[in-house]
């Protein structure tokens, strides 16, 4: 694979019940190998098809590189009042070889831009204080700590904090 993203062999496209054992493999690679996503035990396949199935207006895609798939993003409701309605989460996992390649600041370039459309006003991620990566990323991206809860996570033994950073889309839609 390359060293940087290249456009003519990365695509974006919505995702599909197709994709759920490759989503599966990527995602269970974090849950078992890290401390960056917060579940200790493997998902079954039956959790992607739930999330692909669900009935949503948000964007949901992979990412694929010469026809295989390399990671995946997707918004969903920070919660389901109303209140919030113009808040949405972010989550997305890029197999290990493929990050630090822009990939991701594509993906959110297109996630960003679809939730602008959909008059979202606010991203909220949250963030294992292990994932110094991932931390650096949002940050350079326009995200902003705004919440920090120590020493609350304990996966397998080792404690970590959650960070919670935000971003405002309205100055970007201007």
């Amino acid at each position: 694979m390359n060293n940087t993203f290249n456009s003519e062999k990365v695509s974006f496209r919505p995702i599909q019940l197709s994709d759920a054992h490759d989503i599966l493999e990527i995602v269970n690679y974090y849950i078992s190998e890290t401390t960056y996503h917060f579940s200790d035990q493997p998902i079954g396949i039956s959790s992607i098809y739930d999330l692909i199935l669900q009935e949503t207006n948000l964007p949901r895609y992979v990412i694929e590189e010469e026809g295989k798939i390399i990671g995946l993003g997707y918004a969903y409701d920070f919660r389901s009042e109303n209140t919030f309605s113009e808040t949405a989460k972010l989550t997305y996992w890029l197999k290990p070889a493929v990050t630090g390649k822009g990939i991701g600041k594509e993906l959110y370039r297109i996630l960003e831009n679809k939730l602008i459309r959909l008059d979202y006003k606010n991203i909220l991620v949250n963030v294992s204080s292990e994932n110094l990566v991932s931390l650096n990323f949002h940050k350079k991206s326009g995200f902003v700590e705004c919440g920090n809860f120590k020493g609350i996570a304990n996966k397998k033994g080792q404690y970590f904090d959650i960070i919670w950073l935000q971003k405002t889309l309205t100055d970007l839609a201007k």
